[in-house]
């Protein structure tokens, strides 16, 4: 039973949310001390910029100019970035025990190309000590994307976090796959709506919710793992999700905040007691694309998603580049 002391933090995990830093700053994880910490083109970007992790840098460039001389620029690249993730990782995982690693975006509507990069990827945590199973691969919640995810969950045995979800569409299909979680975007989400001008509620919290409510009422092991907010209300309103990957400012506030007023949201009782259709997804590509095309919203943002996450492994590329 928690104490009436507690912060909204500790409230939040006492109602069996586990809570994941959305950072790949090594200072901040060691601060929160969260049970796991994750990489994406964005966090590692702005992180490659800092001076602190210069020798991840070196080491880095190191292994891009060792390559065979018949590699691609752009394939080299690709390789160096994906070394440079699992560089910032490998420290992640020393101050956590589990790390999630995205492949590239660029690969999120082929299905194959992403099998090869997270198998690569796996394979250079196991050059470093680190299993398969304390390494979740991130991949975007594409037809494609989840295609790889069962195969590589189901054939190789390997965590997939399905990430970039913004409709129940892909939540269902992508726990159908089996794959051992979803990120769900609730700010983007809620962001989405306030634009159309729909400002009843929180929109990114409700269709959250539904995504764990379906989840846990028809039996799937898969988890939901919320990300991208904007306030601490929205984090305070998800206690009880699974898991939350939340931003080093948003923490703070949290850690701030006294949690009396915070009680479990979602629980197994909330799901039983939601009306939401059992559908199936897996299996028909064509009923996929439908019912997401319909959902403007995820539409939309997936979009907008994986462009922004291009850009900044562009961006990533273009410095290893300049070093190389």
């Amino acid at each position: 039973m928690g104490s009436n002391n507690q912060n909204v933090l500790e409230k939040m995990q006492d109602a069996g949310t586990l809570i994941i830093a959305d950072t790949a700053d090594f200072r901040q994880i060691a601060k929160f001390k969260p049970s796991e910490g994750t990489t994406n083109p964005s966090l590692l970007y702005a992180a490659a910029q800092n001076p602190t992790y210069s020798h991840l840098i070196t080491r880095t460039i190191q292994c891009a100019k060792s390559l065979d001389s018949s590699t691609t620029e752009s394939h080299r690249l690709e390789l160096a970035a994906e070394f440079l993730a699992v560089e910032f990782g490998t420290e992640i995982y020393k101050l956590t025990g589990r790390v999630s690693t995205e492949v590239d975006v660029v690969h999120s509507f082929n299905t194959e190309a992403t099998i090869s990069a997270a198998l690569r990827v796996i394979a250079l945590y196991a050059e470093r000590g680190i299993p398969k199973e304390n390494v979740r691969i991130k991949i975007s919640a594409t037809w494609e994307g989840i295609k790889a995810a069962s195969v590589l969950t189901h054939e190789h045995g390997i965590s997939v976090l399905i990430t970039i979800v913004f409709g129940m569409v892909q939540a269902i299909t992508a726990a159908e796959a089996g794959v051992a979680c979803i990120a769900p975007y609730i700010g983007r989400i809620a962001d989405w709506h306030k634009v159309q001008g729909i400002v009843d509620g929180d929109a990114g919290v409700e269709r959250v919710r539904d995504m764990q409510n379906y989840l846990r009422k028809y039996g799937y092991a898969t988890k939901v793992m919320g990300a991208s907010f904007r306030n601490t209300e929205q984090a305070k309103q998800l206690a009880g999700l699974d898991l939350l990957t939340i931003s080093p400012a948003i923490l703070e506030l949290l850690e701030r905040e006294g949690g009396s007023d915070v009680e479990p949201c979602l629980t197994e009782e909330t799901a039983r007691a939601s009306n939401i259709q059992k559908v199936s997804y897996l299996n028909d590509e064509n009923a996929f694309r439908w019912a997401f095309n319909k959902d403007a919203c995820a539409v939309e943002k997936s979009a907008e998603a994986m462009r922004k996450f291009a850009e900044d492994s562009e961006k990533l590329q273009a410095l290893l580049k300049e070093m190389l």
